[in-house]
């Protein structure tokens, strides 16, 4: 069995986000898609975060057609930050026997030996990366990455470049801009029914 994790805020989800989760869940084959909100990232510590379930609401809506993808709230439901060692640790213990594929951003993996225990992450995950800028030099950032460890060499999406972020959408929505096509339309109306990121 292929098992696939993809973790962040979403705050709010995008249009980007669900390009990437289509191309993990059908370049990789995978049975089983993890979307998983983070409930506080140690590296997103001063951004104003939508509540969780706002943030776990956005993601159904936005992940509802995509075949065998699951919208999980384990790491909302853990106490303190969100380690995605912890949360693969979580998916290992329910599926002992599959293959568990992890996909991060290329600004992630710039940072990836930030994270807590990496090297015993890249050792228990296949790590599977999405490029976000067209200036990355992928090759020379995956040599990086695994320089130190013996481990399986991090498979590159073949996913479009999305000049979007969750930024750019909150700051957008705060000054009154359209989001139209940035964010998926039942997100986009979510986001107006709900008031979220703006003034209040």
């Amino acid at each position: 069995m292929n098992i696939g994790i993809m973790g962040g805020t979403f705050n709010p989800v995008h249009s980007g986000h669900i390009a990437f989760i289509r191309a993990f869940t059908t370049q990789i084959d995978l049975d089983i898609c993890f979307v998983i909100p983070a409930r506080r990232s140690p590296f997103r510590m001063n951004e104003p975060l939508a509540e969780d379930i706002h943030r776990l609401k956005m993601l159904e809506l936005a992940c509802e057609d995509i075949p065998n993808t699951i919208v999980s709230d384990m790491e909302i439901l853990r106490e303190g930050f969100s380690y995605t060692i912890d949360t693969v640790a979580e998916i290992q213990s329910r599926y002992p026997e599959a293959q568990i594929y992890l996909l991060i951003g290329e600004d992630q993996a710039h940072r990836f030996k930030e994270w807590k225990h990496w090297d015993e992450l890249l050792s228990s995950v296949q790590l599977c990366i999405v490029q976000r800028t067209q200036e990355a030099n992928m090759h020379a950032l995956i040599h990086d990455l695994i320089a130190e460890v013996d481990v399986n060499k991090p498979i590159i999406l073949n996913a479009p470049l999305f000049h979007v972020s969750s930024t750019l959408i909150r700051e957008s929505v705060l000054n009154g801009k359209a989001i139209h096509g940035l964010v998926p339309e039942s997100v986009e109306k979510y986001i107006k029914e709900h008031n979220l990121y703006a003034l209040k």
